[in-house]
């Protein structure tokens, strides 16, 4: 990558450093396998919320705090005081609002916000065609393929990277065309296969500068919905394993892409007003007076909750257990863990249980029988470090793979395009024994895997001191 870098000009690497900025404001999308809850506004961690309720506005037309009237709701029951607003005012720097101006403020909601346009919505104004929803179906339609690991039936091929892939797929999507967007699939053809220079001659056609383009390759971001948040946590994952990517980024281009060519086809009616969204993007990110109170109102609400959380916990020093315990268990913090600690203490006072975060410091991962796929077992955000795999023979193993083989592919020939209709009328009337086992659930039930063993197994010191880490961070060191 380094090598392909030096060839680029001063001007194109700057925007390569703000387009991989833009991908960082995205928040990643976890996968269920994950179960993973994300802050919707982890890209914005380093900034004040004022601030990140200015660039949200302009980028995404997002209200990052509740409306007033929700506010004054809560003033009017009493769950929130003026002295609760006041103690926000004192934290604050800067030029911050006084009293009298919230009061003021508390009785008038302030409109929603309006992201500043793309060309797309620009073109739609115009043409009344609803090219951002046409944009936003094609992207879908190829990335559902694109980044599917194995549900679909039939498989998208799969060449080079995101930007590479998508390419061949619209220089032969007649879609656009179709819909009055004569000459796309070869203008696409015709777009340079290194994404990042997509981005230079999108980012040059279209007049966005170094300037103009933190917000705005922010806001084409986030007009890929879901798909920028997935590869957002693609390259969260690589960065987790010490790696790179630019599927983020490859997304852009591709979007920037459809952007040049609409404004290829209605430039001479929407350049003025593409001129003055360019000089918004340019415009210094500040937050307007609105949203610093918005932002005063959230911080005194904040405290009064935890005004009221402080009125509510005990005050006071927990029993001190004299001796030492019979029996001391740890489990995870979890409110699922917790009905377990409770009966396992009233079952005798010798009992103790602690409670811990962090898997006991082991995220593990785990290949099961049969499979090629290590998944982890621990916290994502972590990296495993130890990993563990089913226990059984080479013969075992290999016939486990045998029979999943043979079972997705019959699968796969019942459910294929060529073959379900003729597969049902052959032999749907030999399916009824079956119906009825499953309805009765006399069904046979999935096989266990094997016992899981260490791969690579661990010796005795590298057990001593994973025992000793795990016990110093459960502070359990006498």
């Amino acid at each position: 990558m380094f090598a392909t870098l030096e060839t680029y000009s001063g001007a194109l690497l700057e925007l390569v450093g703000v387009a991989n900025s833009a991908a960082k404001a995205i928040p990643p999308l976890f996968p269920l396998s994950a179960s993973v809850a994300v802050n919707p506004f982890l890209g914005q961690g380093d900034e004040p919320l004022s601030l990140t309720a200015a660039r949200l506005a302009r980028v995404g037309g997002t209200r990052v705090t509740p409306r007033r009237s929700y506010w004054a709701a809560k003033i009017a029951a009493g769950e929130m005081t003026e002295a609760d607003i006041a103690a926000a005012l004192a934290a604050m720097k800067g030029d911050a609002p006084d009293l009298a101006e919230i009061r003021v403020a508390l009785g008038h909601d302030t409109p929603d916000p309006v992201a500043l346009p793309t060309v797309a919505e620009l073109a739609a104004e115009v043409s009344g065609i609803d090219w951002p929803a046409l944009i936003e179906d094609r992207i879908g339609a190829w990335a559902a393929g694109h980044f599917d690991e194995g549900q679909a039936l039939w498989q998208q091929a799969r060449t080079g990277g995101a930007f590479s892939a998508w390419r061949d797929f619209a220089s032969r999507d007649l879609t656009p065309e179709i819909l009055g967007l004569n000459g796309f699939c070869a203008f696409v053809a015709e777009t340079n296969r290194a994404h990042w220079r997509a981005i230079g001659r999108a980012s040059e056609r279209l007049g966005v500068g170094p300037a103009a383009a933190p917000t705005a390759f922010h806001r084409w971001l986030m007009t890929l919905g879901g798909w920028a948040q997935y590869a957002r946590y693609l390259l969260w994952q690589a960065e987790l394993n010490g790696e790179r990517d630019s599927t983020v980024t490859e997304l852009l281009a591709i979007r920037m892409v459809f952007d040049e060519a609409l404004f290829e086809r209605y430039g001479d009616s929407i350049a003025a007003r593409w001129a003055e969204t360019v000089a918004a993007h340019e415009a210094p990110l500040a937050p307007t007076r609105d949203q610093i109170i918005d932002t005063v109102l959230q911080e005194a609400a904040e405290r009064a909750q935890q005004r009221a959380l402080a009125g509510i916990l005990p005050i006071g020093t927990p029993p001190q257990r004299q001796g030492r315990p019979d029996l001391q268990a740890a489990f995870c913090i979890d409110v699922r863990s917790e009905v377990f600690r409770r009966a396992l203490e009233a079952q005798g006072e010798g009992i103790e249980t602690l409670g811990f975060a962090g898997f006991f410091g082991l995220a593990s991962a785990h290949r099961a029988a049969g499979s090629d796929l290590t998944e982890r077992r621990g916290p994502v955000l972590l990296q495993p470090g130890v990993t563990s795999r089913a226990a059984e023979t080479q013969g075992a193993d290999l016939s486990r793979r045998y029979t999943a083989r043979a079972r997705r592919a019959w699968g796969r020939f019942k459910l294929a395009a060529v073959s379900s209709f003729a597969f049902v009328e052959a032999t749907g009337p030999l399916y009824a024994g079956k119906l009825v086992r499953d309805a009765l659930g006399f069904g046979g039930h999935a096989a266990t895997d094997p016992a899981p063993a260490l791969d690579p197994a661990l010796d005795l010191t590298t057990r001593i001191a994973m025992a000793k880490t795990v016990l110093s961070a459960m502070s359990l060191t006498r």
